[in-house]
């Protein structure tokens, strides 16, 4: 009977050995995909030196501000601009570029992309896609009724602290993020998206000028419709 008692143990611990090894070789023999991802300008052409990183999409909260911990790697764009990525398991992974500049404008980037098994793909970003419109009405701080026309507005990355002066005037001068109202106030800049902007109101004959008017961003191909209220200045 000890004998017999013995036999089954040793068959029982056999088997769950063997299904243990088993279950190893299977997750072993997943296949894996490669990314090649190209960060271009409107003309196509690469832009080299840009850092882009991909994350694990099943464990981000935010395209916008991914989950550090989501972060699976950072590779910066060679000379034709592309940036490899190999031995990615398939599934969707979000990639993001963090400071192409098109036209002395910054972009930020953001898509999720899906990578097959045993395949390497090809994918393109053209990083001025990445913009949506801020469509502005300026309106008097006098009377928060009467529109502000033919007034110079300038979108700039905004983090909170004002430019001095002589900032103020060379963002003036240099930004292509700007624009003139209309007879109603009325003006549309296009902005790179998910990136906040505050706003420099200026006057176009004597050149006087405000800063500091809220930040405001936009989604993608979206419109963000706001009042902006000034002194005329």
């Amino acid at each position: 009977m000890k004998y017999k008692i013995m036999l089954l143990l040793g068959l029982t611990v056999l088997t769950l050995s063997c299904q243990k090894i088993t279950n190893v070789k299977l997750v072993d023999g997943i296949s894996t995909g490669k990314l090649s991802y190209k960060v271009v300008d409107d003309s196509g052409n690469g832009l080299a030196g840009i850092n882009v990183s991909i994350y694990d999409s099943k464990i981000i909260y935010s395209a916008t501000s991914p989950n550090p911990n989501a972060l699976i790697g950072t590779v910066k764009t060679n000379p034709e601009g592309i940036a490899n990525f190999s031995d990615l398991l398939p599934q969707n992974y979000l990639l993001t570029a963090d400071s192409p500049i098109v036209n002395k404008v910054k972009y930020r980037t953001e898509e999720f992309v899906q990578v097959v098994a045993d395949t390497e793909k090809k994918k393109a970003v053209k990083v001025t896609d990445f913009s949506g419109l801020l469509n502005i009405t300026l309106i008097s701080r006098n009377d928060y009724r009467s529109p502000l026309k033919n007034m110079g507005v300038v979108a700039f990355p905004g983090n909170g602290r004002q430019p001095s002066s002589d900032q103020i005037r060379a963002i003036i001068n240099e930004s292509p993020l700007k624009g003139v109202t209309d007879g109603n106030g009325f003006l549309s800049i296009k902005v790179p998206s998910n990136i906040y902007f505050d706003f420099i109101v200026y006057n176009l004959e004597n050149g006087n000028f405000g800063s500091g008017y809220g930040i405001y961003t936009t989604a993608k191909n979206g419109k963000n419709i706001f009042s902006i209220y000034s002194y005329p200045l």
